[in-house]
């Protein structure tokens, strides 16, 4: 915290800080959507830091004719393993600036905590580039086809809806500025407009709303692909794509360091991350 903003004399403690205290602005950090996109494992209290996601092969049925004897399908189950890790994230907050700043103890956990949730959308929208479906095509728009072929894809995969989708905001700004111009909106006129043109507007946690089947929402962690110059969004299956294994939840604890005379603020996490079945899952490169 800068130097103008200590409280170091009774003096010092005047309503204008006060006023400061109630109203100090957080950092800017990336919606907080990827939970919507992961099929969710406990590890808590497991002897183990892996989890195994069970996958079932593709079976096949056939026409049997009278008084033939059925022959035994061999099924063998697969599996998807996803392993947690630690991530984390502590700050020294010395006695001489607690007992003199406008903020709390709570207040640097609270920020802490909010970066932990940005890596967590990072690494999983990071994962779109390992699905071997992909849609656009790099430096191009996203437009209208590419988010229907992205639909195909997945309907051709078998893969189950509802789909989700995530965007960079550029992509979305792309692909709301191209509606419209391959396909006819089914409203043009009234509520129909107003539907189609809120839907650009910021919303909690980059929501966007239901558009052409997929529920969207927008992260500015959606990777960026082809060395920068493109995007790298996805549709997914999000109980089918990617597999989330938590040993334990972002958690804040502080620990004492009296020969300092500070106050460790420390925030992690253990997690990992996975693609579950390549087939629910289509990575969307267009241009940044």
């Amino acid at each position: 915290m800068a130097s103008e903003t200590t409280l170091t004399t009774a003096n010092d403690l005047s309503y204008s800080a006060m006023i400061l205290a109630n109203n100090i602005l957080p950092a800017f950090y990336a919606n907080n959507n990827a939970q919507f996109f992961v099929r969710q494992a406990s590890l808590v209290g497991m002897p183990s830091k892996a989890h195994n996601f069970p996958t079932w092969p593709s079976l096949s049925a056939a026409a049997v004719a009278e008084a033939t004897d059925l022959t035994n399908t061999a099924i063998s189950t697969g599996v998807a393993t996803v392993t947690a890790g630690e991530h984390g994230i502590m700050a020294t907050i010395t006695d001489l600036l607690s007992t003199s700043d406008i903020v709390d103890l709570g207040d640097y956990g609270r920020q802490l905590g909010m970066a932990m949730a940005e890596l967590f959308q990072t690494d999983i929208f990071a994962l779109s580039s390992g699905f071997s479906s992909s849609v656009g095509s790099t430096g191009v728009p996203l437009t209208e086809l590419n988010v229907l072929e992205a639909v195909t894809t997945l309907e051709n995969a078998k893969a189950p809806g509802p789909y989700v989708g995530a965007l960079h905001p550029s992509q979305w700004e792309d692909f709301i500025g191209a509606v419209g111009g391959t396909l006819t909106p089914a409203g043009n006129q009234g509520t129909g407009v107003q539907a189609v043109t809120n839907l650009f507007g910021a919303r909690p946690q980059g929501s966007r709303g239901e558009f052409y089947g997929i529920v969207w929402f927008t992260n500015t962690e959606v990777p960026t692909a082809n060395a920068g110059a493109d995007r790298g969004g996805m549709v997914v299956s999000p109980q089918y794509a990617i597999g989330n294994a938590e040993k334990w939840a972002i958690r804040v604890e502080l620990e004492r360091d009296a020969s300092l005379r500070a106050t460790e603020v420390v925030v992690t996490d253990a997690r990992g991350e996975g693609e579950l079945l390549d087939g629910a899952g289509v990575a969307i490169v267009t241009d940044a």
